[in-house]
């Protein structure tokens, strides 16, 4: 393929990292010396943020397994059905302390069925029995880590109690754990504007658009000028078979994903730029604290994959909210 944007690129990031090895340089020559005929044009008008309000997790548990966890839904049967059944009857009827008996003895009957806890928990909430509620909301979260909502509401508990740096910790992980959940965001924003944090859901929005044309076999990509790079080397990656076999050696993208923003970097040697461009303003802050496997996999990742959270140990899921509490100070 012989674009001349494309070419054109391939200098620019020949330039932009001469003297270092050049990723991006790798990938432009790989598209410019390929059989596949790729084009490059400007976008018309922005990409707007997906809607992923629908990609939300559910509740599960986790079992440990050689290297890492089974994951598996929570799921009542037999004896302890009928039992989850009639607590769940007891609570649509207002009917708290008879819901709770039962709850306990559905968990009786299957130790397993960690949401009974939360749901006891929520229980002693409606009545304002916060100590009580905290209590049960603390044994979900010792039983099953990765209950979010769980998480979520001892947040609301925290808040309630004016325990705001508390309630911060519990509602950053609950984010974690269910990334892209509508209702746990607006909670998420009140507890982070009472720790002065920014409220705003800032996401990683790419302004690319790269598509294979069926009848052809052609490769159409678009994108704006500081996403052109970004783009180039994301469509090595999708197309080219020595980058397809790169890709099958890893589970998750990290890789594709680091090199295409290092086509970022060179827009941000323009102060101006960085400093007006809210992407490259984050990225920065991101490469000056070392934050980027954060910023990758929180920000890129996970949006689109919400429950590959589950498959991180406590350590990595409270790195995770560690960084999403420090990407939002102001």
């Amino acid at each position: 393929m012989k674009n001349k944007l494309l070419i054109l690129l391939c200098l620019f990031a020949t330039i932009s990292f001469a003297q270092n090895k050049n990723p991006l340089q790798e990938a432009m020559e790989t598209l410019n010396a390929s059989k596949t005929l790729y084009s490059m044009k400007m976008l018309d008008k922005p990409i707007p943020v997906p809607d992923r309000s629908r990609l939300i997790n559910i509740q599960v548990y986790r079992e440990k397994k050689d290297d890492g966890y089974d994951v598996k839904a929570i799921k009542a049967t037999g004896e302890a059905k009928k039992l989850f059944d009639k607590a769940e009857s007891f609570f649509g009827s207002h009917q708290y302390a008879k819901a709770r008996d039962a709850y306990t003895l559905a968990l009786q009957q299957d130790p397993k069925l960690y949401s009974a806890m939360t749901y006891i928990a929520q229980t002693y909430g409606i009545e304002k029995n916060w100590d009580k509620a905290e209590l049960w909301y603390k044994k979900a979260i010792e039983a099953n880590y990765v209950d979010f909502l769980a998480h979520w509401m001892l947040a609301d508990v925290y808040k309630v109690k004016g325990q705001k740096e508390k309630a911060l910790e519990e509602i950053s992980i609950a984010k974690v754990l269910n990334r892209n959940n509508p209702r746990l965001e607006a909670l998420r924003k009140e507890i982070y504007g009472l720790n002065g944090l920014n409220i705003k859901n800032w996401t990683f929005n790419p302004q690319v658009r790269i598509a294979r044309d069926s009848a052809t076999g052609n490769v159409n990509i678009q994108s704006d000028s500081i996403w052109a790079i970004y783009a180039s080397v994301q469509a090595a990656w999708l197309y080219e078979p020595k980058y397809k076999e790169r890709a099958k050696k890893s589970v998750m993208p990290e890789t594709m994903f680091r090199e295409c923003l290092m086509g970022l970097l060179p827009f941000m040697e323009n102060k101006s730029l960085k400093d007006s461009v809210e992407v490259l303003k984050r990225l920065d802050k991101v490469l000056t604290a070392n934050k980027l496997e954060e910023f990758v996999f929180y920000e890129i990742i996970l949006p689109d994959n919400p429950a590959l959270i589950f498959y991180l140990d406590k350590k990595q899921i409270e790195s995770l909210k560690d960084y999403v509490i420090w990407a939002n100070k102001k």
